[in-house]
C-alpha cells in the first residue's frame, strides 16, 4: 500500500477565548517527516475538545461544529488525501517508501 503523505494530528491548540495559536508539541515536525521520506505533507489538524466530544456522541466535528478550526483542517486534509489517491491511481507501479537523500 503506498503512503499518501503525512498528516500532523494535534498539531497545535487554538484558545477558544482569545483565538491565539499555541504549538504545544513544537512546530513543523510533520512537514520535516514528510520531507525526510519524500512524501507530501497533507496538513495539520489542531487539538480541540469538539473532536473528542463529537467522537463520543458519534457526530463528526465537520457535522457538529462545521466552522471550527478542526473541521476546516479535516476538510483540507480530506481534499489532499483525495488528490493523492487520484495521483496514485494513475501510476502503473507501486512506489516503495524510502528516505530521501
Amino acid at each position: 500500500m503506498p503512503v499518501l503523505g503525512v498528516i500532523e494530528n494535534m498539531s497545535y491548540f487554538i484558545a477558544p477565548d482569545t483565538g491565539n495559536r499555541y504549538n504545544i508539541f513544537g512546530e513543523g515536525g510533520g512537514e520535516r517527516l514528510a520531507n525526510q521520506y519524500g512524501v507530501p505533507f497533507l496538513g495539520s489538524v489542531p487539538m480541540g475538545i469538539e473532536v473528542r466530544e463529537g467522537g463520543d456522541r458519534g457526530v463528526p466535528v465537520v457535522v457538529g461544529h462545521p466552522e471550527s478550526p478542526q473541521a476546516q483542517a479535516f476538510r483540507k486534509v480530506a481534499e489532499e488525501v483525495a488528490r493523492q489517491v487520484s495521483i496514485e491511481a494513475m501510476k502503473p507501479e507501486l512506489v516503495v517508501l524510502k528516505k530521501s537523500q
